[in-house]
């Protein structure tokens, strides 16, 4: 499994919104500058972002994008999802938008079981992870 720029990039920029945002929306400009991004990558990460409801936008002067729910309640796992559209360690691991069955080494495949459950482990991983606790447990100074 690789995690991509998109989902290393979607998490740099909603956990710059969890931190620097408040009740004020941030402008992708202003995120991009900060986190040395590319302002078009980026507008398309936003935009399915927004597409999960992750984040909201904001029109007009002063507008920008907030974070449609609370740090706390927004997993790694759903930032990921959103971006790279799943996330599967192998081609045969077993998806909500693939299920295991659909593998047609799976009845003589002695390996499948072993990347689903490693899959399964990966995803309760970035699952377990809310952007407050990525903010709380791995901010500056915290390495």
């Amino acid at each position: 499994m690789r995690v991509t720029t998109k989902g290393r990039y979607a998490l740099r920029a909603m956990i710059n919104l969890a931190v620097n945002s408040g009740e004020k929306p941030l402008s992708i400009k202003k995120i991009t500058e900060v986190e040395d991004l590319s302002p078009i990558f980026l507008e398309q990460i936003f935009t399915k972002l927004k597409k999960y409801e992750l984040i909201k936008s904001i029109r007009g002067a002063g507008g920008g994008f907030l974070l449609a729910r609370e740090a706390s309640e927004i997993s790694v796992k759903d930032i990921l999802e959103a971006v790279e559209e799943g996330i599967r360690m192998t081609p045969c691991c077993a998806s909500e938008s693939v299920p295991a069955s659909q593998c047609v080494k799976q009845p003589v495949c002695r390996a499948t079981g072993f990347w689903n459950s490693a899959n399964t482990y990966i995803m309760d991983f970035f699952e377990s992870y809310s952007l407050a606790r990525v903010i709380e447990e791995f901010g500056p100074g915290k390495l």
